[in-house]
């Protein structure tokens, strides 16, 4: 159970603080406020369990790495079907508590439940847990509350989570193979240099025969890699952290993030992703009463891409200056002219999130095309490489065998 420290104000009206175990925040001072005590504050703090121990970090930090997306998928489907039953949502989130097999998805439904109990609305409750329920989800829900269609919300939520994790899985599942092949490929390459050219070496010294050049370059290649091995593992680590560094920046995580566009091959991928799921969010929002402005911010942030996050904050002010989503989206070459055109004919037409539904259908089939294709290319390539390297290391190690067996003989 977690531990809250508290700052509170007894029946003399002292103020007081405690350290105490409860269920929640709310748990808690409904437990004070029998004994006549009003809560001010309460912090949730860090738990000294086997975690701790082991050295990783918070249970939020923990939860957030465990939690699979088919849980939450879950929340919103069954969450989805109780309401539209005619289930009430506490009753409906009661459940669910008591359903969840993740013990800190658990604890925050059960948290969520009691904000709702306490008067809060649902959207305010999630939106305290927002590294768990996504900023999209709090803004549909807080549209349902006011429509009045929150069943049918839950389930379009479900949907839009399912739909996103399937292009994070597809992209994950293209780059495993050839992750996959490279390590091999190391592995490889290391047991030869450390391995059997030592050996190799040994036998050809002993003969002092003349080594054909193929055979001398290996042999270079090898000493060099041997002989500057901590440099070696100095500049990768070197690289490694000026990476991460770089990301930590603004300007290094805008100048990756745009460099991901003008990569070959991969750089058309990235784009139609990143359209897919912002369209698919710009659309599932303004379908469900979201306004656009408010829908663009959103979806500018589930991009995941600070690049496109920018040209999104641009587009937002040319359209509260008055301009149209299209004509602010044209002045931005990273929109392509038929999405732009897209967008034009479903304003016209009114039907905006219609359009933005085939825009993103559209580049998801796009997506899974290029990924399907480059995995097609991928795989004899890397095949026809390491062919190719085995080819060079045999001839390199077995060619002054050859010539000397040849010299004997003869």
């Amino acid at each position: 159970m977690p531990e809250y420290s508290y700052i509170a104000i007894d029946a003399n009206g002292k103020k007081i603080k405690g350290l105490t175990e409860a269920e929640s925040s709310h748990t808690l001072a409904s437990a004070l406020r029998k004994k006549s005590i009003t809560i001010i504050s309460a912090e949730r703090r860090e738990m000294k369990s086997t975690s701790a121990k082991t050295g990783r970090k918070s249970s939020f930090f923990t939860f957030s790495k465990k939690l699979k997306t088919d849980d939450l998928v879950m929340f919103f489907r069954q969450l989805s079907t109780m309401v539209e039953a005619g289930v009430q949502l506490v009753e409906s989130l009661n459940v669910l508590t008591e359903q969840a097999e993740n013990a800190e998805f658990k604890r925050v439904i059960l948290e969520v439940k009691e904000q709702v109990e306490a008067g809060d609305n649902f959207s305010k409750a999630l939106s305290q847990h927002i590294h768990i329920f996504p900023q999209i989800a709090v803004s549909m829900i807080k549209a349902a509350e006011i429509g009045g269609n929150m069943g049918s919300i839950l389930d379009q939520l479900a949907t839009y989570v399912e739909d996103k994790d399937k292009i994070e899985k597809k992209i994950k599942s293209a780059m495993s193979y050839p992750k996959f092949i490279m390590i091999f490929f190391g592995l490889v390459v290391s047991a030869v240099i450390f391995g059997l050219v030592p050996k190799f070496q040994e036998i050809f010294e002993s003969f002092g025969a003349q080594l054909p050049v193929p055979t001398l370059v290996l042999i270079a290649i090898a000493d060099f890699v041997k002989n500057n091995l901590i440099i070696e593992i100095v500049v990768i680590a070197g690289v490694v952290l000026g990476f991460k560094s770089l990301k930590k920046n603004p300007k290094g995580r805008y100048f990756i993030d745009d460099l991901k566009f003008k990569i070959p091959i991969a750089g058309g991928m990235v784009k139609k992703s990143t359209i897919a799921r912002f369209a698919k969010t710009l659309g599932t929002l303004t379908k469900n009463s979201v306004t656009l402005v408010d829908a663009l911010g959103i979806s500018g942030e589930t991009v995941n891409n600070v690049v496109i996050t920018d040209i999104i904050e641009k587009v937002k002010k040319s359209i509260s200056g008055g301009s149209s989503m299209a004509k602010a989206m044209a002045e931005h070459a990273l929109f392509p002219t038929m999405m732009v055109k897209m967008v034009a004919v479903g304003e016209d037409s009114g039907a905006l999130e219609l359009m933005l539904g085939k825009i993103s259908e559209f580049y998801e089939r796009q997506f899974n095309t290029s990924i399907d294709s480059l995995t097609s290319l991928i795989e004899p390539i890397l095949m026809i490489g390491m062919g190719v390297l085995a080819l060079v290391v045999v001839l390199a190690l077995y060619l002054p065998i050859f010539q000397m067996t040849s010299a004997i003989h003869g």
